[in-house]
Parts: structure tokens; C-alpha cells; sequence
């Protein structure tokens, strides 16, 4: 299970400063949370739960859904076991609050008291001590992306600060940003490889790479 401090340390490694003489401890949490942001937005933690319904009526406001970004598929389990996959839409929509996602059933039939609702969906992947998580999500196949992301991240946080200080130098400056693109267009290209790790389709909330908006 990997941990912050060990993705921090790979981080390290790719930017030669195993010292931490050039980017802070700060620094690299701030850059590692905004690449698992981009993460999550792209190859989110799919989760199921099943949900028994008690009460009657067309909205059902839903808990357990711990993180929730979007519902992925919804299925209708009767107590005889009967199963049906419903379609977002035209059968049912959700909000997304605070407290948690609130279905509304559109359909001329709907779930009733003592069915139960079959919900997969979309949450972000922790990572052990960051935001407090106490557990790593993310597969090991996702970590050389993050880490290169990060890296390229945590160039560009170096590259504005550079910017803010007296005496700095335009070219330390032009050369961060650079190898930032480079590291980040390495993430990039591992999210793109990674994306066989999804088996569901575009669902609504869903971020398309460029090339899928391009309709590749």
C-alpha cells in the first residue's frame, strides 16, 4: 500500500532533490493533490452499493454513497429477484447535495418499498495521510502517472514562486515550465493508457480526454 511520504520520495527522485533543498514537503502535497484531482476527474474509484428502499414515493434520497461524483448504472432488484438495469434520463435523474445524491424516478413504474436499488458510481481514490485518508485506493498501475504528473505540478508551483521573488532569473523560470510540460505530458499519455481500467462508458459528469471530445 502506498503512502504519501513514499509518493512524495518518487516524486523527489524525478526532480533530483532527494534533499528537499528546492521543493518543499508543502509543496509536493499541493502538487500530488492537484495531479490525484485530475486523476479522479478522469479514472475515478468505482464502487457499488445496494440500497433498500423503505419509504414510498418517487424521490429517494440515498446514503452510503460516501464521495460520490456521478452515478455510473443503476439497477432495480424486486424481492423476487427480478432484476432491471434502469437508463439515466429517461427513467430517472439525481442531484448531487451535500448530504448525499436524491434520485427522482420519472418512469410509469418505478421502485417501491422492500426493492432494493443496485448503484454503481464514481468516487475519488485516496492515498494513506493525504486529507487525512487512512488508506490507499489507487491501484499500483495508476502510480508512475501520478508521480509524473506530480512532478510536473510541483515545476510549475517552483516556476511561480521563482516568479514572486527578487533577483530571480527568467531563464530558472522558462526552464521549470518546461520540464513541467514534459512531466505533465507524460502524465497525460499514462492516463491514456490507463483508460482500459474503466469498462464503463461516458456517463453524465464523465471528463473526456480531448481525443475522445475530437470523437476519435
Amino acid at each position: 500500500m502506498t503512502k504519501l511520504t513514499e509518493l512524495k520520495a518518487s516524486v523527489r527522485l524525478l526532480l533530483e532533490d532527494a534533499s528537499a533543498a528546492r521543493f518543499s514537503d508543502d509543496l509536493l502535497q499541493t502538487a500530488l493533490h492537484q495531479t490525484l484531482d485530475g486523476l479522479n476527474a478522469r479514472l475515478p474509484l468505482l464502487k457499488s452499493l445496494d440500497f433498500l428502499i423503505t419509504t414510498p414515493g418517487r424521490d429517494q434520497a440515498l446514503s452510503g454513497l460516501n464521495g460520490c461524483r456521478y452515478l455510473v448504472s443503476l439497477d432495480w432488484i424486486t424481492p423476487a429477484g427480478v432484476e432491471k438495469s434502469l437508463e439515466a434520463g429517461s427513467q430517472f435523474s439525481y442531484l448531487l447535495l451535500q448530504s448525499g445524491p436524491v434520485l427522482h424516478f420519472s418512469g410509469a413504474d418505478y421502485p417501491q418499498p422492500g426493492d432494493t436499488l443496485n448503484l454503481r458510481y464514481a468516487a475519488d481514490h485516496t492515498i494513506e495521510g493525504l486529507d487525512g485518508a487512512t488508506t490507499t485506493s489507487l491501484p499500483a498501475s495508476c502510480e508512475t502517472a501520478l508521480v509524473n504528473g506530480a512532478a510536473g505540478h510541483a515545476c510549475r508551483l517552483r516556476a511561480a514562486s521563482l516568479v514572486e521573488r527578487p533577483g530571480s532569473r527568467l531563464e530558472d523560470t522558462a526552464r521549470l515550465v518546461e520540464i513541467g510540460r514534459l512531466w505533465l505530458e507524460a502524465f497525460e499519455r499514462g492516463l491514456g493508457s490507463l483508460r482500459i481500467l474503466q469498462d464503463f462508458g461516458f456517463p453524465p459528469g464523465f471528463s473526456l480526454d480531448q481525443w475522445d471530445m475530437r470523437g476519435g
